[in-house]
């Protein structure tokens, strides 16, 4: 906790790690529901051509519980985000805010 109350925590180098933290959340955040919500449907289609009413109910439910899962992992980076801005100092708050945008430059 005492790397937290320091006032000189929000340095570059901690700016640029909080950046590759925030653009790492805010893929997850978008990326894993995406892919779960195509699993189920391709799961889904490919039940539906069998046609198949056992497969198509129990392809139902995986899909439902994928759509489930895919609004968890979105919410969970917002969740990070909140905690992350609750915890520290005004300094620790501010560089979390300013810095959890800026992803990692690739200009090279």
């Amino acid at each position: 906790m005492y790397l937290l109350a320091n006032n000189e925590i929000c340095t570059e180098q901690v700016g640029q790690i909080i950046g590759i933290v925030g653009m790492v959340l805010k893929i997850i955040q978008w990326a894993v529901p995406i892919i779960l919500i195509l699993m189920g449907t391709i799961d889904l289609v490919r039940a539906v051509i069998a046609g198949k009413d056992e497969e198509i109910k129990k392809h139902q439910q995986t899909l439902f519980k994928r759509l489930i899962a895919g609004v968890i992992v979105f919410l969970i980076p917002l969740l990070v985000s909140v905690i992350m801005g609750l915890i520290g100092t005004p300094d620790w708050k501010s560089c979390w805010t300013n810095n959890k945008d800026n992803g990692i430059d690739l200009n090279i």
